[in-house]
């Protein structure tokens, strides 16, 4: 095993690492990397990458005489309507913030390089595009801005003339930049015995088939859906073109291939995270054309732009609530209907409970199917918790399975992995009728794998965030990948799926007429899962 992510990220937040250590050491808690010191100083260290950053394009605006007060504007639109607050204050710890540090510290020196040349930029861009490169590789683009900063191509060679000048400093920085080469060869060395390997095993670019409209304007993951404002920005061009057509044409070369970078990936929504994260680290480019569109002269459009831009800060908050509360998916299963579903919405709810997997259901394409169903009519001893069967309410019949903290599982399967379809291209399928008598029951559905009474793969499907209406019947439909385990646990002939309707709540729920399908297909596009490309356990 190799641990896939590079190395840059872990020698940034080194030092906050190494404080919370000595804290820990200090006042006798496990110096482990898990207790209290560690999360609290990583959120530090977040922090002061974010506020880095702030510095220093602080100090590249004012190249462009941009007013301080618009500047002031721009790093609070920065802060609060863009996925950058849920990273630094919900899941502080990630890459795409000291990326953002580090773009905004290369844009500022490489500015300063052709504008008021100084040797000390040299190092400063050398050591810098290491650590860029070891932190999020792709990201090193930037330096596709740098040759359209400068005033003129006359200023452009006579900067590298400059530059050549100045052996022994950039010797210094290439001295600089090879500590994290050092680190992460020496790493793969001592994990593989190899010092270079492909360490995202089985993911890579699709270069063929980019995702772009999903990347930009899908209601999974959009960029401009759920950062609205870098749209807005994109009118800066307007003025840029006017001011500087040189610097015009290396932004859009610039954004061109970040955004065919970001959706060429095979993980085109990079995850289960809130929003479009790839972008947070260009953010400095798209909100230096939001300044440029607030400095044009014009009282009337000045304040039009500031009021759209807080109300944008608003939907960015109250999104971010809405991801921590379960109410917007982190995956790739909201769609157009399901994000206008839960928009602006406080109350349990959930944007991904129309999104269906896109399979090819026709005869020709179906390999086989398995199919268990309980209309629980009839005491059937093959399903579990029989006695959850009650006459209380039905959809159908006179009889379902009643949960509520005195009976928390309701009738459900229990299957060896023997007895299903366990095979690559496998959808799992649950059907069925529920009835959730008030809000707030927290119940929900469960599908599960286990080996031994150990969870291998645990599901859960949030009733309260499926269903639409309380106190009436209402049918559900939850899907999972048929997933992948390591040939050790296959043959372990220990594995089981579960099954059941969960809530301990003192809300009682039905369910009524459920049924359970393994469905194999001959084609399935998996929707960015490897799983099967090697095993997960």
């Amino acid at each position: 095993m190799v641990i896939k992510y590079y190395v840059g990220t872990s020698l940034l937040y080194l030092p906050f690492f190494a404080l919370a250590y000595a804290g820990s050491y200090f006042l006798g808690l496990p110096a482990d990397g898990y207790s209290i010191l560690f999360p609290v100083f990583i959120s530090i260290g977040t922090l002061f990458y974010l506020i880095s950053g702030f510095c220093y394009f602080n100090k590249f605006l004012s190249y462009y005489n941009i007013s301080p007060w618009i500047k002031c504007f721009i790093f609070g639109v920065m802060t609060f309507g863009t996925t950058a607050f849920y990273y630094v204050v919900n899941a502080p710890g990630w890459a795409h913030i000291c990326a953002f540090a580090l773009i905004c510290f290369l844009m500022y020196h490489l500015k300063k390089m052709v504008t008021d040349f100084h040797k000390t930029s040299i190092p400063a861009i050398i050591a810098g595009l290491s650590i860029l490169f070891f932190t999020r590789p792709t990201d090193i683009t930037i330096l596709l801005i740098a040759p359209f900063l400068a005033l003129n191509f006359k200023n452009l060679q006579e900067t590298f003339r400059r530059i050549l000048v100045e052996k022994k400093t950039i010797l210094t920085g290439m001295l600089l930049a090879f500590i994290p080469l050092a680190c992460q060869l020496g790493i793969y060395k001592a994990y593989t015995g190899h010092f270079f390997i492909w360490s995202y095993k089985n993911e890579g670019f699709n270069f063929t088939h980019p995702e772009l409209m999903k990347v930009l304007f899908g209601y999974a993951k959009g960029f401009f859906v759920y950062t609205p404002i870098c749209f807005l920005s994109l009118f800066g061009l307007i003025p840029l073109y006017k001011m500087n057509r040189r610097l015009f044409s290396g932004i859009i070369i610039y954004l061109s291939l970040t955004i065919y970078l970001i959706s060429s990936w095979w993980c085109w929504n990079y995850g289960s995270t809130f929003g479009p994260r790839a972008f947070i680290e260009h953010y400095p480019v798209f909100f230096f054309l939001l300044a440029l569109i607030i400095q044009v002269n014009g009282r009337l459009l000045k304040i039009t732009l500031i009021t759209f831009s807080m109300l944008l800060c608003a939907l960015n908050l109250f999104q971010v609530y809405q991801s921590l509360c379960g109410i917007l998916d982190h995956d790739f299963k909201t769609n157009s209907k399901g994000y206008w579903n839960v928009f602006l919405s406080t109350q349990n709810g959930y944007s991904g409970k129309f999104y269906r997997f896109p399979v090819d259901e026709t005869e020709g394409n179906i390999v086989g199917r398995k199919c268990w169903f309980n209309d629980m009519e009839k005491t059937d001893s093959t399903w579990l918790n029989p006695t959850t069967k009650s006459p209380l309410n039905a959809h159908s019949g006179r009889f379902s399975s009643e949960v509520n903290k005195n009976n928390c599982y309701s009738i459900g399967l229990r299957k060896n992995l023997s007895e299903l379809r366990y095979a690559k291209n496998v959808v799992i399928r649950v059907s069925g009728w529920f009835l959730v008598s008030k809000k707030g029951s927290g119940s929900f559905f469960v599908m599960c794998f286990k080996s031994k009474g150990d969870n291998l793969n645990y599901n859960t499907f949030n009733l309260d965030g499926y269903m639409l209406n309380t106190h009436k019947w209402e049918y559900q439909v939850f899907e999972m990948y048929m997933p992948k385990f390591t040939k050790t646990i296959e043959n372990e002939h220990a594995v089981q799926a579960e099954f059941y309707y969960f809530n301990n709540s003192p809300i009682d729920c039905f369910v009524d007429d459920l049924k359970i399908e393994f469905i194999e297909f001959k084609k399935m596009d998996r929707v960015l899962d490897l799983n099967w490309n090697e095993g997960i356990l």
